[in-house]
């Protein structure tokens, strides 16, 4: 019987948005729970800069090769040339959560864990992604779409979205560039924070009710929805600082009636089958008083620190985060 080839595993993170520090240890600790599984992987990271990938020399100096595009390989001191099996994309912004780094693979024909870029492009969007669930049976809060240099009338906002509001980017993360205003007055300094992050951004109505985190993932049985998360933040919103900075209390699995629990799952898995999401994602919603989960955004590429909210969401369902992402990565490509 002739053995099995090992694959080789590249886990990549960077990027080109406000993200890249989170990014960076986003990629390191998948890496870390990748070789601690047993899989033989290279770290590269990619920036405006260039994209390199990272080797420890026998000193335990770390060196950078830098990447052909061509095929995405790269030629370390010994002269063998290495190429990739799978990829995990551990990018979050540009261009790992937008379809662009997806699209980058399914040309060269590489195999990557997550989203198509069709889907990511379209879930990354904020605006994009709610008006791609409008006729499904998704409940969304009320917004509207501005693109920079557009012209805009602060009286017909306040009157969709009602006050408060969020102002966001419709592309990005971490809360960069977030704002929620409570006078119509602070309108311009909030869209023009969110027009630093985006060419496009979403005013959106603020909606009352418990902040509720769903991932999914798909296994040989299909998506399948890892215990929730309950955000309670100490400040106005689930901000930067609350997100990295310990200004929140965060509650795995979250106090919810089985019922309740039951219904926010489900409705996580019918959003990732309607935008044809593959691999992990993970889904924010706010629970309201009237026991309906209203989304708010998908996230094709969700934070994997130590601290962030997936790996709370795996150690939860009774498992590990090398199991997990052995798994993730020995079924990528299986449904591309």
């Amino acid at each position: 019987m002739r053995p099995v080839k090992e694959q080789i595993l590249a886990v990549v993170y960077g990027g080109y948005s406000s993200e890249f520090e989170i990014s960076v240890k986003s990629g390191r600790s998948v890496a870390r729970w990748l070789r601690n599984a047993g899989r033989n992987v290279h770290e590269v990271i990619i920036s405006r800069e260039g994209w390199w990938a990272l080797t420890l020399s026998p000193e335990g100096k770390e060196r950078q090769w830098p990447i052909d595009r061509n095929d995405f390989s790269f030629t370390p001191g010994d002269g063998k040339k290495v190429t990739f099996d799978k990829v995990f994309i551990a990018v979050h912004g540009d261009p790992g959560e937008n379809g662009r780094l997806q699209a980058y693979f399914e040309m060269l024909g590489i195999t990557f864990s997550g989203c198509s870029s069709l889907c990511a492009a379209i879930a990354f969007d904020k605006y994009a992604c709610k008006s791609y669930l409008r006729d499904s049976r998704a409940n969304l809060g009320r917004d509207i779409l501005l693109r920079r240099g557009d012209p805009y009338s602060p009286a017909e906002i306040k009157a969709r979205t009602g006050l408060p509001a969020f102002v966001k980017p419709c592309g990005g993360g971490s809360s960069f560039g977030v704002s929620k205003i409570h006078r119509i007055e602070e309108l311009d300094a909030a869209l023009r924070t969110a027009f630093a992050e985006s060419d496009t951004v979403i005013v959106e109505q603020c909606l009352y009710g418990r902040e509720i985190d769903c991932a999914v993932f798909e296994d040989v049985y299909g998506p399948r929805a890892l215990p929730l998360i309950e955000i309670i933040p100490r400040r106005e919103f689930f901000d930067y600082d609350a997100k990295y900075n310990g200004a929140s209390s965060e509650i795995c699995p979250a106090p919810l009636p089985e019922e309740d629990r039951v219904r926010i799952q489900n409705e996580a898995v019918m959003i990732y089958h309607r935008l044809g999401c593959s691999g992990l994602v993970r889904m924010d919603f706010i629970y309201g008083p009237d026991n309906r989960p209203y989304f708010l955004e998908v996230n094709p590429n969700p934070g994997m620190t130590e601290s962030s909210l997936v790996p709370q969401m795996v150690r939860a369902a009774g498992m590990t985060m090398e199991e997990f992402l052995a798994r993730l990565m020995d079924l990528a490509g299986e449904k591309k």
